[in-house]
């Protein structure tokens, strides 16, 4: 099972990377990381690896801005993760990936986000098209309501793990992959901690199946 997302926020080695590959769908770079080992630094670190690489920038800014930011980190870079808050014209509707994927975040998994954005941001969503959106695994609810009024898009979770919601908690609800960082990276033992928490999700995986089958 292939359905986790390794969202590298501080260094790691390549060589813990590289055993990890075959446990996951694709590695998620942010910010923290560029800026504590460099562009440089994370080229080397992602070269060779047969993973998606997803650039989670959350880029919020007008289209030239944001379209310079892909122009210098498009070489790395499988998909981009932008904020949908900052609209369509003048902005996303002219956001040039030069074939890269884009991911929306429709929602975030911090106590302080605002529901009531959904509705705008959906609208969004729906005109831009994206590859996929962001929900995050701590609200179930948002991610079954995305699921909902965007069936066919692929949908990523982050919030599992450190932040509060289990693994597999998020594919029950409607995600189609789970992203995790600290709870994988931080343990003594990643590639240990990376089957454990696959153990975990392939059984909550089958509850929640066995659950939804079950005869009302």
């Amino acid at each position: 099972m292939r359905r986790i997302i390794l969202s590298i926020d501080e260094p790691i080695s390549k060589e813990k990377l590289v055993e990890m590959e075959d446990g996951l769908a694709a590695v998620k770079v942010g910010w923290p990381l560029i800026l504590s080992i460099g562009v440089d630094g994370v080229n080397k670190l992602l070269t060779g690896l047969g993973l998606k690489k997803i650039f989670d920038l959350k880029l919020a800014d007008i289209d030239n801005t944001m379209n310079l930011i892909v122009e210098k980190l498009k070489p790395m870079a499988d998909a981009f993760i932008a904020h949908s808050f900052i609209g369509v014209r003048g902005s996303l509707g002219s956001l040039n990936l030069q074939g890269r994927e884009l991911y929306l975040v429709l929602s975030m998994s911090h106590p302080g986000w605002n529901e009531s954005f959904y509705p705008y941001l959906r609208e969004v969503a729906m005109e831009v098209n994206p590859e996929g959106l962001v929900a995050p695994a701590t609200r179930p609810s948002v991610i079954r309501k995305v699921r909902e009024d965007f069936p066919t898009k692929v949908v990523i979770s982050p919030g599992v793990g450190a932040q509060g919601a289990e693994p597999g908690d998020a594919i029950c609800s409607g995600a189609d992959y789970e992203i995790m960082g600290r709870a994988i990276y931080l343990s003594e033992r990643p590639v240990e901690k990376l089957r454990e928490i696959t153990k975990k999700m392939e059984d909550r995986l089958y509850e929640c199946k066995r659950a939804k089958d079950r005869p009302r």
